[in-house]
């Protein structure tokens, strides 16, 4: 539930990422059927790739917390392959903030 409430966020910011120059993909630890139903599910303008092995999710440390909930992460991953911002959370109430917060992190890049 957590990463739809951030997902939705991060789709209403999509143009302005967009115009900064930067590209949202959304990385799901299901197969890909349930990636694509996902983003069919919230109509959503970028990519979902599929990561079955969570192995993205292992690299990252979004491991479950207390083997129920599910951590999240935005990460800003530059041109060049280096992390640039990593913000990892369990808490759903946070995403609005944290949006916007990526968003200026993403505009303050100046990438175009």
């Amino acid at each position: 539930m957590q990463c739809r409430a951030h997902v939705s966020q991060l789709a209403k910011f999509y143009e302005q990422i967009k115009e900064a120059g930067a590209e949202v993909v959304v990385i799901l630890g299901d197969n890909l059927e349930k990636a694509k139903k996902y983003a069919d599910l919230l109509k959503l303008p970028f990519p979902v790739l599929s990561d079955p092995e969570r192995e993205v999710y292992s690299i990252y440390e979004l491991e479950k917390f207390l083997m129920l909930i599910q951590r999240t992460a935005s990460i800003v991953v530059d041109s060049e392959g280096r992390v640039r911002y990593l913000k990892r959370t369990t808490n759903p109430n946070t995403w609005l903030q944290e949006s916007r917060e990526l968003f200026g992190f993403v505009d303050s890049l100046n990438i175009t």
